[in-house]
């Protein structure tokens, strides 16, 4: 009889999680002083950015299929290890292009470790309990991107922004050494002897499965309308609606905390009604609240609550959609959930890139196309769960 899979604590789980979001966000309010430091262009320093989000789009296609061979605990840890080499690099950068090469580093290491929290969860999880846990961890990680642009720019302002890369340094060197005394190893088939490039067959056989495809659309679609609203919403809001920043930040705590409610809510219901009930009904919900927004961008008086509200509500849709759908995905194959979680991260990833690109483009033209964007993305998502899921089995 087979030992059950020994669980990791929500500890864990939340650190591991944290690190690609508090690097994301941490240096952003250096850019500036970044800019005048090394003598680059706005558009150079923004590569900072730029770079750390390629590097963990294309380190999940590499680490959920190693995972699934040589096992989670030595993929997790050696990210971890990555994460704190580029750190360390970026803290002691002499020049741009070494600050640039440890942003990648420090990409390639948390962008792949928070793909395998979602392979670990589904590891020692059904698919309904999988929804749930990644949900709790994520209603409890959130508070990481809302924290982490407020302590960077606290420490960059103090101390200078290399001391912000220090800080990155030891909060990596702690996680490591949380997961080196607490992880557990959680993949069912490690050990076994199949040829390196052997476990990348599995993207094409995840490729042309159903229940995998439409849920990435769904996560996938929410995902890309948040990351085009954080980047489009400050231009709106300074530009076009003559406010401050502070405003911006006071009312963006309200998609925060409707993402929470949304999470708390799948958390809570998503064992007694399943996942795919889940995610339809936050797709619903999201889809009514952007619905609701489009008349309200429209009109000449539009105000950041006009355009915070229903965001908010489209938040509480998303933050059921969005773990549900990724629960859904690694349930496809569940033996495979490493190169699911790695592919699902980098479409997921790629995507988003792609749509930050476009609205940053399109709001100077016309402020309101991001709400129509928005509109669009979440309604192909709906429209993918709800026409896709016919004629599809449901399990547990």
């Amino acid at each position: 009889m087979t030992a059950p899979i020994a669980k990791p604590t929500l500890a864990v789980l939340v650190a591991i999680s944290a690190l690609q979001p508090l690097a994301l966000n941490m240096m952003a309010p250096a850019a500036p002083n970044l800019s005048r430091h090394f003598g680059a262009s706005y558009a150079t320093i923004q590569l900072t950015l730029t770079l750390f989000l390629v590097a963990v789009a294309l380190t999940q296609l590499v680490s959920g299929p190693l995972s699934d061979r040589f096992g989670r605990r030595p993929c997790v840890n050696a990210g971890i290890v990555l994460f704190v080499f580029g750190s360390l690099l970026g803290a002691v950068a002499p020049s741009i292009e070494w600050l640039l090469l440890a942003r990648v580093l420090q990409g390639a290491g948390s962008g792949s470790v928070f793909a395998l929290s979602r392979a670990i969860i589904r590891d020692t999880a059904s698919r309904d309990q999988a929804a749930s846990q990644i949900a709790t961890v994520t209603m409890v990680m959130v508070v990481a991107p809302m924290v982490a642009p407020w302590l960077g720019g606290q420490i960059e302002t103090r101390f200078g922004w290399r001391m912000v890369l220090w800080f990155m340094t030891l909060i990596g060197a702690v996680v490591l050494l949380l997961t080196t005394a607490r992880l557990p190893e959680t993949a069912p088939n490690t050990g076994l002897r199949t040829p390196l490039l052997g476990v990348f067959r599995a993207f094409p056989e995840l490729a042309t499965n159903r229940v995998f495809v439409l849920n990435v659309i769904a996560v996938s679609t929410s995902s890309s309308a948040f990351f085009a609203f954080i980047a489009a919403a400050p231009y709106i809001v300074v530009e076009t609606m003559g406010r401050g920043s502070d405003v911006y930040g006071s009312y963006f705590i309200l998609n925060a905390l409707g993402y929470m409610l949304g999470n708390f809510a799948m958390a809570r219901l998503v064992v007694r009604l399943g996942a795919p009930r889940m995610v339809h009904l936050g797709l619903v919900i999201s889809t009514i609240a952007i619905t609701i927004a489009v008349p309200l961008a429209l009109r000449e008086d539009w105000s950041p609550l006009m355009l915070f509200l229903p965001l908010a509500l489209n938040a509480i849709g998303n933050g059921m959609t969005i773990p549900g759908s990724t629960a859904e995905a690694l349930s496809a194959r569940p033996e495979l959930a490493g190169s699911a979680a790695g592919l699902m991260g980098a479409i997921q990833l790629g995507l988003s890139a792609l749509m930050t690109v476009l609205i940053s483009w399109l709001v100077t033209l016309w402020p309101p196309s991001l709400i129509v964007l928005i509109w669009l993305l979440t309604t192909a998502g709906l429209v993918a769960i709800h026409f896709g899921r016919r004629g599809i089995a449901p399990e547990r």
